[in-house]
């Protein structure tokens, strides 16, 4: 008799501590985020690697030192229902220009003449007059981020949602570069090169 209930208690344990074993599906890209980057193991982003989430993380576990705007580019369409670019770039010496495209039919791009007091340094006015009664398609900021240890990130968002992410460690020749493609998702690549002794 004592033998029977332990056997049966070994049936009717034994399919859930199968069960806890399974492994949860992991994607990918973050296998190949956590192949170069060990300290950025997160079971948030396993499944699906949401790229605000990475860069979240990426910034506690390595300290931003400086961060700088390097362009900004505006879709948009202006009062006559033209589409235009608008394109702020900055220069290590904190020169800012401003370009403006015309975008046509086939996606042609013309750039369109601005006076010098428009195209560097341009003020907050001159940049509403061309938005003005525009509407905005998107809205893309790209950034470097320096960080502490030679580590280095770059990323480019859409409005509040980051569409590319890299992170690079020079020191220990380890890089990830992440985009959201379209069609595929999120798509993280991991590259290493080996160290020089």
């Amino acid at each position: 008799m004592r033998l029977s209930l332990i056997s049966l208690f070994v049936v009717f344990v034994s399919p859930q501590a199968l069960w806890a074993q399974v492994a949860k599906p992991v994607s990918v890209s973050y296998e190949n985020v956590i192949r170069c980057f060990p300290e950025l193991k997160d079971e948030n982003l396993a499944f699906k690697v949401d790229l605000n989430q990475l860069k979240e993380l990426a910034d506690e576990k390595f300290v931003t030192a400086h961060s700088q705007l390097r362009q900004r580019k505006v879709n948009y369409e202006d009062a006559d229902k033209q589409e235009m670019n608008l394109i702020l770039r900055t220069s290590g010496k904190k020169t800012t220009e401003l370009s403006l495209q015309q975008v046509g039919d086939k996606g042609v791009l013309t750039d369109l003449a601005l006076t010098k007091n428009q195209r560097i340094n341009p003020k907050q006015e001159i940049i509403n007059t061309f938005l003005l009664n525009a509407t905005v398609k998107n809205d893309e900021y790209s950034y470097i981020d320096t960080k502490l240890n030679g580590i280095v990130s770059t990323y480019k968002r859409n409005f509040k949602v980051i569409v590319e992410y890299d992170l690079e460690d020079r020191a220990r020749k380890r890089s990830i570069s992440c985009e959201n493609q379209k069609d595929l998702g999120i798509i993280c690549t991991c590259s290493k090169r080996a160290l020089v002794k």
